[in-house]
């Protein structure tokens, strides 16, 4: 499981987080080729590594022909902008082209979350919303970009520290805004989203499409994790000058599953997390079974039950680390037919836990050690056996019990 920290002390917009991912890693050919399934031109895409305040970091940014089209248009004030965009436009183009449907989905609701925004703030119906600052080629594919880049480097759960943003007022076609943005303030209403307002910098700092971002895909707001392993850290830079280091930056962290943890004390407590659902397909419970095993939860399995009315249902039951307890309802509460979860901590005894390697005829394979007290465990790894079965061709159980021959000789 990967986790994406973002910590956004100079707040976040798509071309930072982009910038961000680019300097974590993501390929910048691969994202390319993944944006052109959009089947939209006229724009040019430009990664480059440069240093501000001596530290090192990347400008990720969208060239548009003709330059970029800034501020918001209302269809009902202005009839002569045919090529801006309005919502279903912009769904369309989304979801005509060949990209992953989670890449999809993704795009489509922070795009939707926008402009839900846009038409309260400007007091019109959706359908009536033109994009121009949002819906431009440059930030279609900043929101797109964003979605393609959480997929291409396999981000499972994204933690933000508090957005910090500016203060006063930005000037943008239509006059003054005052910052946060209206949009940006009315993404912050009926959420815990966290917005520290710096009175020192006089400029925006959280863009619509970076609120955009951090509403749809954050799953929690809080400091750095303290118990997973930190991968690699980069930065993503801002274009606006606001007097500081204007850099949105990414941590990412791997967090193993139990099964491949070493495992020393036989004592721990885990939450033990509950629901009835009805109303729910196979297809969305094996949907939100992988979803909750990505995010870390130790185990998913469902019961049947019966409910008020002699409805049958599904009872699910996830069981987990404490720490992952919120992000585990959330997945629950957003992929389900739920509207509410029981939970409780249990105690439990476990196995203490180490992992050695064996060599066998096929290959090397890891063998995990389970020990309590006098009793011992040699058991395979199914992936390394798995792998080694498929890439020569050969008989799973051959491999696996070659490595449970090779294990007796471990001490």
């Amino acid at each position: 499981m990967k986790t994406l920290y973002l910590d956004a002390f100079s707040g976040i917009s798509g071309d930072m987080f982009l910038g961000t991912m680019l300097d974590l890693g993501l390929d910048f050919n691969k994202l390319e080729s993944e944006l052109r399934k959009l089947k939209i031109d006229g724009y040019k895409l430009s990664c480059k590594q440069n240093d501000k305040s001596s530290i090192y970091g990347t400008n990720f940014d969208v060239q548009v022909n003709g330059g970029k089209d800034k501020g918001f248009i209302e269809h009902k004030h202005n009839h002569s902008h045919h090529n801006a965009r309005h919502l279903n436009d912009i769904l369309k183009l989304i979801d005509n082209s060949s990209l992953k449907e989670s890449v999809k989905n993704n795009s489509k609701n922070i795009f939707t979350e926008i402009a839900k925004a846009e038409s309260t703030v400007h007091h019109m119906s959706l359908t009536d919303v033109h994009f121009h600052e949002v819906g431009a080629v440059d930030s279609i594919i900043d929101i797109v970009g964003c979605c393609i880049a959480l997929d291409l480097m396999d981000i499972d759960n994204i933690i933000s520290s508090p957005l910090s943003d500016g203060s006063g007022f930005i000037q943008v076609a239509h006059g003054q805004m005052p910052v946060p943005v209206p949009a940006v303030a009315q993404m912050r209403v009926g959420t815990d989203i966290p917005i520290k307002q710096r009175l020192d910098i006089k400029t925006e700092l959280v863009t619509p499409t970076g609120m955009g971002i951090v509403k749809t895909l954050v799953n929690e707001f809080g400091p750095l994790p303290e118990q997973i392993k930190p991968l690699k850290i980069g930065y993503g830079f801002g274009k606006r000058d606001t007097g500081g280091f204007n850099a949105l930056r990414g941590i990412l962290f791997e967090k193993k599953k139990l099964s491949q943890k070493v495992i020393k004390d036989t004592k721990d407590k885990i939450t033990l997390i509950e629901a009835n659902l009805d109303d729910q397909t196979g297809e969305g419970l094996g949907y939100v079974m992988q979803k909750l095993m990505n995010a870390g939860a130790y185990d998913v399995f469902f019961t049947p039950i019966q409910m008020k009315k002699d409805r049958p249902a599904t009872k699910i039951t996830v069981l987990g680390n404490i720490s992952d307890q919120l992000l585990l309802i959330k997945i629950i509460l957003k992929e389900t037919s739920t509207i509410g979860v029981r939970y409780q901590h249990w105690h439990r005894v476990v196995m203490q836990r180490r992992f050695e390697k064996v060599t066998t005829d096929y290959g090397e394979i890891k063998i995990k050690i389970a020990t309590y007290g006098n009793v011992e465990k040699k058991i395979p790894e199914y992936i390394d056996c798995a792998q080694i079965a498929h890439r020569k061709n050969i008989s799973f159980i051959n491999v696996y019990q070659s490595a449970i021959i090779a294990a007796q000789h471990l001490n």
